[in-house]
């Protein structure tokens, strides 16, 4: 992957509507591996004051489409499915990274293991996503 397909792996996730307004961006992109972040606002937390699942979740998903994608330039990327668990709640937690690494390309499915931590480097979930690749559209 070179720079520039990174470059615009990045400006792309910038451009997403909801990646946007959550703020999870893109922090490191290589090839078939993408790191995503998000800084923690009031609004991401639960009643409990822990990161709201949905939001582990979805810079999980995000992290994944990121690392399918970057071995599939130019296709469109989406869930089919996913296996995740959470292992850590932490009140703490300022900021999550997801760290989303294809483990098989495939044609159409892409197999991605994705692992979501905090600042203070605590494992807050583990997960295998399956990303339908589309080249069609």
């Amino acid at each position: 992957m070179t720079k520039e397909q990174a470059e615009k792996l990045t400006e792309w996730l910038s451009r997403c509507p909801y990646d946007s307004a959550n703020g999870i961006r893109a922090l490191r992109v290589t090839e078939g591996r993408a790191e995503i972040g998000i800084e923690l606002r009031p609004e991401h937390k639960n009643i409990w004051n822990i990161p709201h699942g949905g939001i582990v979740y979805s810079v999980a998903d995000v992290a994944c489409g990121v690392a399918a994608d970057s071995v599939h330039e130019g296709a469109h990327i989406v869930t089919a499915g996913s296996s995740f668990n959470f292992l850590f709640a932490s009140p703490e937690a300022k900021r999550l990274r997801a760290v989303g690494q294809v483990i098989k390309p495939g044609h159409t499915l892409a197999i991605v293991q994705v692992d979501v931590y905090d600042d203070l480097e605590n494992h807050l979930a583990t997960g295998q996503f399956t990303m339908h690749v589309s080249k069609d559209a």
